[in-house]
């Protein structure tokens, strides 16, 4: 008798699933246990910083900031010239993302929680604004 006609067509469970067919790695965030391998600790800021100003036309006009948030999260803000936007957030976001990725894998020996985000000028930085045209006939 084959295993296909003893399970019916279930393929036999493998080890270490348990009800609901549920594996048993770790499938979120969690604080609980002992921190990971003994090492120097990791500067996210300096990490950001450094891919920053890697992909920057002007890396001088690269500034990170980090706050602490308080409960293990770490908050860091990316500010960069107009032109080194596009580039830092990537086709489809790819860059930004892989920049999250990697400070996140960076921070799990840690237990932290770390987010990056890109900070966004004030419209009152953004220099002299048009006067908004009216719907009214004006006289020329």
């Amino acid at each position: 008798m084959s295993d296909l006609q003893r399970h019916g067509s279930r393929p036999p469970r493998r080890e270490g699933q348990g009800q609901g067919g549920r594996g048993t790695y770790n499938r979120g965030f969690r604080r609980e246990g002992p921190a990971g391998p003994p090492g120097p600790p990791v500067d996210y800021k300096a990490l950001v910083e450094y891919v920053a100003k890697s992909l920057a036309d002007k890396p001088d006009d690269v500034v990170v900031e980090s706050y602490e948030r308080g409960g293990g999260t770490i908050a860091i803000k990316v500010k960069l010239a107009d032109g080194d936007v596009g580039r830092f957030i990537g086709k489809a976001g790819r860059n930004i993302e892989a920049v999250r990725t990697l400070v996140r894998v960076a921070s799990l020996r840690d237990r932290k929680r770390v987010f990056v985000d890109l900070a966004t000028p004030s419209l009152a930085d953004s220099g002299p604004r048009r006067p908004r045209r009216t719907g009214g006939a004006e006289a020329q």
